[in-house]
C-alpha cells in the first residue's frame, strides 16, 4: 500500500512539474485576421484512443511566436513500457505523464493547423509524427489531431478544444 502512495505521489509531482515548467515558444504564421484570432491565452484539453491531457497556448498581439505545451497522461500504464527501476533511488519512476512541444501553427482565414515535435509514445514505444487541425469561433478553438508512427503502423485519431481566458 505504501509502494502505491509513493508510487501516485511521483506521478503528481511529474504533473505539478509540468504544469509548472515554461512553456516552450511556438512558431506562428499566418494571416492579420487569423493571428488577431489567436491573441490571448488559451487553455484546454484533448481526448484521444489511447492518451489525454491538456493544452496551454498564450499569442501576445503582434508577436509571431507564441508560447505553449501540450501534457499528454497514456490512458494505461503498461508496465512492461516503464524503464527498469533503480533500487538505489527508493522510488518508481513514472512514465505516465509526459510534455509534448508544439514545434509550429499555421493560422489562415479562422482555421488554424501545425504539428508536434515528434516524441516517442509510451503506448507503442514508437515516434509519432502529430499534425492538428482547428477552427476558431470566438473565444474557443477546437479541432482534430492525428498521430502517425514514423516507422508506419496504426494512425491515432483524436479531438482537442481550447478556450480563450478572459482577464
Amino acid at each position: 500500500m505504501k509502494a502505491v502512495a509513493i508510487g501516485i505521489l511521483g506521478v503528481l509531482l511529474v504533473v505539478i512539474g509540468a504544469c509548472a515548467t515554461v512553456p516552450t515558444p511556438v512558431p506562428v504564421a499566418g494571416d492579420t485576421a487569423s493571428l488577431r484570432q489567436l491573441t490571448g491565452e488559451w487553455g484546454g484539453d484533448y481526448k484521444g484512443q489511447t492518451r489525454s491531457g491538456s493544452i496551454v497556448f498564450r499569442l501576445e498581439a503582434g508577436a509571431d511566436t507564441a508560447y505553449g505545451d501540450v501534457v499528454m497522461i497514456p490512458r494505461q500504464r503498461r508496465e512492461s513500457r516503464l524503464p527498469v527501476q533503480d533500487p538505489s533511488t527508493g522510488l518508481p519512476t513514472p512514465r505516465t505523464v509526459e510534455v509534448l512541444t508544439i514545434a509550429f501553427v499555421r493560422a489562415t482565414d479562422g482555421g488554424l493547423n501545425g504539428r508536434l515535435t515528434p516524441y516517442r509514445d509510451p503506448e507503442c514505444d514508437c515516434v509519432l509524427d502529430t499534425r492538428f487541425q482547428g477552427h476558431i469561433r470566438g473565444d474557443v478553438i477546437e479541432g482534430t489531431y492525428t498521430s502517425t508512427p514514423a516507422a508506419g503502423g496504426t494512425t491515432q485519431n483524436g479531438t482537442w478544444k481550447v478556450t480563450r481566458k478572459r482577464t
